[in-house]
């Protein structure tokens, strides 16, 4: 005797049954629900930095800035550091801030944050401008056109992140005083 496929013996069940009908509506709906899986789009990968394997170093989230675009999320961010800390300690307190924003905007927020710009300050009344360090996340997925532009100067690009220590302005006010 031949192997019955699959659709022959469902269709000998459904010709079989009294309750057809209930059969036919099983199929639909069982072919309904393979076609809604197969089409659905996949959850989009959110971009999250991986955890820094640095101590977390004493630094304040003070503010933060939706600067979105009608093509890309974006935040500004403003960290408070102590005075003292060394370029080392910057980019940790930078790498800390931005992960953790990342995070709960991305995942917490159900947000899909493209850039980050992160300000290192000492006084927080004081202008953006007169930054300690600066951090340039950008999404590496970000089409190119809509990637920040580079902070150039002795910038420092580590992975997806761009580090400058240098605020030229800030050279500008010590050579004044």
């Amino acid at each position: 005797m031949p192997e019955r496929t699959l659709a022959d013996r469902l269709g000998r069940r459904i010709r079989g049954s009294r309750n057809r009908a209930y059969w036919l509506s099983v199929l639909v709906m069982a072919a309904i629900g393979a076609a809604i899986i197969m089409l659905w789009p996949g959850r989009r990968e959110r971009p999250l930095l991986t955890l820094p394997s640095t101590p977390r170093p004493d630094y304040n989230v003070a503010r933060v800035t939706d600067v979105s675009t009608g093509r890309a999320e974006r935040l500004n961010l403003t960290v408070l550091v102590r005075p003292d800390l060394p370029n080392e300690a910057l980019q940790a307190a930078l790498n800390w801030a931005l992960y953790s924003v990342l995070d709960e905007y991305n995942r917490q927020r159900k947000h899909r944050v493209q850039t980050i710009w992160a300000y290192a300050v000492e006084d927080t009344t004081m202008p953006l401008s007169q930054w300690r360090a600066l951090a340039i996340w950008a999404d590496p997925k970000l089409p190119e056109p809509l990637q920040p532009a580079h902070s150039g100067g002795d910038a420092v690009q580590v992975g997806p992140v761009e580090y400058d220590f240098t605020n030229p302005l800030l050279l500008d006010m010590s050579a004044r005083r």
